[in-house]
């Protein structure tokens, strides 16, 4: 099977091209990822540090009940009834230490709601106090 030529006074065969489109994909450029405001960033901040005395809170109330049922399974052993004869020192130990271990908390919130704003305000109430002469 030969091809004959289309262009007479040509003895090589005429190729033809398909026109091929080419796209060129760049990547796209990313938005400027805004920012948070400085109002929202403080509530973050507050929320989490809230968070984090509510978690240890948490775990120091898990501590003190452990400690309250370990208490009380050791009277129990101990003697019969030492669970009830016990208990009122069983639970004054377990709710004394979820109470040390959840006691910075307190501090966790007042540096969680200490901003400059609220000294200010607190330096202004001051201003107005009387001052005995």
């Amino acid at each position: 099977m030969t091809q004959t030529p289309t262009n007479p006074k040509s003895t090589q065969p005429e190729t033809v091209q398909a026109e091929t489109t080419v796209y060129v994909v760049e990547p796209r450029k990313r938005k400027k990822r805004r920012g948070s405001s400085k109002t929202s960033r403080r509530l973050e901040d507050i929320e989490n540090r809230i968070s984090k005395s509510l978690r240890r809170v948490s775990k120091a109330v898990d501590r003190g009940v452990r400690t309250y049922r370990d208490k009380r399974d050791k009277s129990e052993r101990r003697r019969r009834d030492g669970a009830l004869v016990d208990s009122y020192e069983n639970a004054a130990v377990g709710i004394s230490e979820a109470i040390a271990d959840s006691s910075p908390v307190l501090t966790d919130i007042a540096k969680a709601v200490n901003t400059r704003r609220r000294r200010k305000e607190i330096r202004r109430l001051v201003r107005y106090l009387p001052v005995p002469r």
